[in-house]
């Protein structure tokens, strides 16, 4: 049967086949008022699931892009409405909220990249005090940043939302110092040496990601079982050309996206002050000091990379391969130019080390091969054509499990 009118027509055909009208009757009672919306019911919830899916399929991944600049902390304009702080604590309003724990002593290196590795391998530095006393000095990566961007990956896994690398070419570039022992070490004076002129002490590092608490307010129906309650986030209340995901909640049991809303299980029958996370789709610049050139991972809308998303499968051809790193925006950088496949990998190359928070995989990347990814420069050299071969090759990684991913930068023309 390819619809309920055609087994309701099937059902009155056999029906006519009963002699004794009795009979006939009970049976059309039975099965035209009986089994027939038993059936219905249950194509109408069929119905309804696939329609579920269809709404969750239909929410592109690049609603969820995540774009970072720089800014001087001075020129940070907290009505832009785009762009928000990673680290919200660190903006001058909030540092006298914070009574429970110290800031940290950020720099910002500005430097080409050579040199930030550089920096990155001097063990010690030295910081004087008013006396003249000197103090061992180190720097180490900004564990407030790294920690931000963390917690946004584990967003990822709680809302079931496919995770694409986000270019840390400027979180990678903030450090915090510190002395040994207990000293205060914003009451020091630094001497960074030849890399002083590279240390700026006033950036601050933003996104185009807004943490926002919405409310309970309605009375919610509970689901058939009468236990659970489905919550709604509208979308329809907000800017519609952002993405939406929900923060982190013990109190919710489930997650479901769909076009225009989030619909959250709870054992809860009412709520407030539960967190969300906006991902700003259009980006405004024109504040003051916003300068800085924009780092992202937004992709460009095409049909292969759509159809690909869909069946989650892995890299299998370098046409493939060449596709998605083309697949991305604002990459005006770099161009890969071939691959291959190595016993070891080549001198100075450039790891895929932008998702460090993934832990270790199945199989481990010592046993692995070397897949060899070359880019050359497109453009006049900048401080971030690494930092874009590093992106690159890191989310390249997230779809080969057989090869350890590396990348080599050639000069242009070489």
């Amino acid at each position: 049967m390819e619809s309920i009118t055609d087994l309701q027509q099937h059902i009155r055909k056999r029906l006519t086949e009963i002699e004794n009208l009795d009979e006939r009757k009970d049976a059309r009672e039975i099965l035209l008022e009986g089994l027939v919306p038993i059936f219905e019911r249950m194509e109408k919830r069929y119905l309804d699931l696939e329609n579920q899916i269809k709404r969750e399929i239909e929410i592109p991944n690049e609603k969820y892009a995540v774009s970072m600049t720089v800014i001087k902390q001075k020129d940070y304009d907290p009505i832009n409405g785009t762009l928000y702080p990673v680290v919200p604590v660190l903006v001058q309003e909030d540092k006298e909220q914070e009574k429970t724990e110290p800031m940290p002593c950020l720099i910002y290196f500005a430097g080409s990249y050579q040199k930030k590795e550089e920096f990155e391998k001097t063990a010690d530095f030295q910081g004087f005090d008013d006396n003249g006393a000197s103090y061992a000095v180190r720097v180490r990566k900004a564990k407030c940043y790294q920690q931000a961007l963390s917690e946004l990956y584990q967003v990822f896994v709680y809302n079931k939302i496919g995770w694409t690398t986000v270019n840390t070419g400027y979180l990678d570039r903030f450090y915090e110092v510190y002395a040994d022992g207990e000293t205060d070490i914003n009451s020091l004076k630094i001497d960074f040496g030849s890399y002083e002129e590279d240390i700026k002490n006033d950036m601050l590092l933003l996104w185009n990601i807004e943490k926002f608490t919405f409310q309970c307010r309605k009375f919610m129906v509970p689901c058939m079982d009468e236990k659970y309650y489905e919550h709604e986030l509208d979308l329809k209340n907000y800017d519609l050309d952002s993405g939406y995901m929900l923060g982190i909640n013990e109190d919710v049991l489930k997650v479901r996206h769909e076009k225009d809303k989030i619909i959250m299980t709870s054992l809860k029958e009412s709520f407030r002050d539960w967190e969300a996370y906006r991902f700003i789709g259009k980006i405004d610049t024109s504040s003051h000091g916003y300068t800085y050139e924009m780092l992202g991972n937004s992709r460009k809308s095409s049909f292969f990379q759509n159809y690909r998303e869909r069946q989650e499968s892995s890299l299998g051809s370098r046409t493939e391969l060449f596709w998605m790193v083309q697949s991305f925006e604002h990459n005006g950088s770099v161009e890969l130019e071939k691959c291959e496949v190595l016993e070891t990998p080549p001198e100075s190359c450039l790891e895929g080390d932008m998702n460090p928070f993934l832990g270790n995989t199945i199989f481990p990347m010592e046993t692995r091969k070397i897949l060899a990814l070359y880019f050359r420069r497109k453009g006049q050299k900048n401080n971030f054509c690494e930092d874009m071969v590093r992106f690159f090759v890191s989310q390249i990684q997230l779809s080969v499990c057989e090869y350890k991913c590396v990348g080599i930068l050639q000069d242009k023309g070489v």
